[in-house]
This record gives C-alpha cells, sequence and structure tokens, in this order.
C-alpha cells in the first residue's frame, strides 16, 4: 500500500496485520481523490473541503485515507481506531512521512467519538462491513461536533448494503469499485 498522489506520492504506508483490516486499494484511493479534487463543485461559495480545514479518518485502520488527503494538500488530519495496533500503524505512517505537526492519532470509536474542537471538512468513514455503522457513526459524529453542513462524508461500504438512509444526508455522489461501494454526501443545513 502506497500514497498514491500529491507531495508523498509513492510512499509506502504500513498496514496492521490481521483480517480486522480492509485498506481501501490503492486504485480506489486514487478514484476517489480524482473525484475529491473537483469537491468544491458541491458547495456555493469557494470552499473546498479538501484543502479547508480539518479531514477526520474515522475508523483509520493504516490511516491510507487521512494520509493521502494530507499528502494532496489538507492542512490537518485526526485519525480514529478502536484498535491500540490500528493507532501505532497510523502513528508510525505519521513519523514516516514525518507530517507529525499536522496529524493526531487517538484510540476513539467513531460511534462514540470525542467532542469536536471545530467541525471535520471532510470525514471519511470505512468501518467494518456488515456490522451497521455507518449511519450511527454519522449520527455520532455529528453531535460531537465533528460534522456540519459543511462537511462533506465519503463512506465506504458493501455495495450489497442500503445507501445511508439518514433523515438530512443528501448524496452527492455514488461510485461502485468491485465489492466496494463509495457514497459522498453532506448533511443538510
Amino acid at each position: 500500500m502506497r500514497i498514491v498522489g500529491g507531495s508523498h506520492r509513492g510512499r509506502v504506508l504500513n498496514a496492521p496485520e490481521g483480517r480486522d483490516t480492509r485498506p481501501t486499494l490503492d486504485r480506489v484511493r486514487e478514484a476517489l481523490f480524482n473525484i475529491l479534487s473537483h469537491a468544491s463543485r458541491w458547495y456555493e461559495d469557494d470552499f473546498h473541503p479538501l484543502y479547508d480545514g480539518v479531514v477526520l479518518d474515522a475508523y483509520a485502520g493504516s490511516g491510507a485515507l487521512g494520509l493521502e488527503a494530507l499528502s494532496r494538500g489538507a492542512s490537518k488530519a485526526v485519525f480514529f481506531d478502536t484498535d491500540r495496533k490500528a493507532i501505532a500503524i497510523v502513528e508510525q505512517n505519521i513519523d514516516t512521512l514525518k507530517v507529525g505537526n499536522q496529524a493526531k492519532a487517538q484510540r476513539a470509536d467513531a460511534t462514540k467519538p470525542p467532542r469536536a474542537i471545530e467541525p471535520a471538512s471532510m470525514v471519511f468513514l470505512d468501518p467494518p462491513y456488515g456490522k451497521d455503522l455507518l449511519e450511527p457513526s454519522i449520527t455520532a459524529l455529528a453531535a460531537a461536533g465533528w460534522i456540519d453542513a459543511n462537511t462533506l462524508i465519503i463512506a465506504e461500504r458493501d455495495p450489497r448494503d442500503p445507501q445511508i438512509g439518514l433523515a438530512g444526508f443528501e448524496l452527492c455522489d455514488s461510485r461502485k469499485y468491485g465489492r466496494c461501494q463509495i457514497d459522498i454526501g453532506r448533511m443538510a443545513g
């Protein structure tokens, strides 16, 4: 697994061992970030969620999504995972890329997150498949101040699972890549 674009392009990332983590494939990450590079089209002003604010990688695993965002111009990234080993891997990857001044990894559960200092401009949600964690995570992150009307939510799910059905969730884009479906949306303000 490697960073596929930006200032750290080609740098190799460590990934947690075992079956508990399912890293987003390089080709899927590349396609996703190509879509996100044009995300300003979903906003009425000059706001761009990749460059304007904090990125939250809420089911970090290796941290590849948040680190890719940093490589492509995000100013800050926060990483949550409940697994101590995953957080250790994220911290190793942060050290390897020398982005410690822009990144913070913490052991946290996206369904019971710590209070946010400020809303994230972009939230990556890539929970384990089949556990119905997307909607509870969005609800909890919004209640804790991580998600507001400007936050772009990028949710990865099994294509057989239903789309996010929360009241107020507006789907901006949805793409299928083999065994993964990526839904991009925002909560109505």
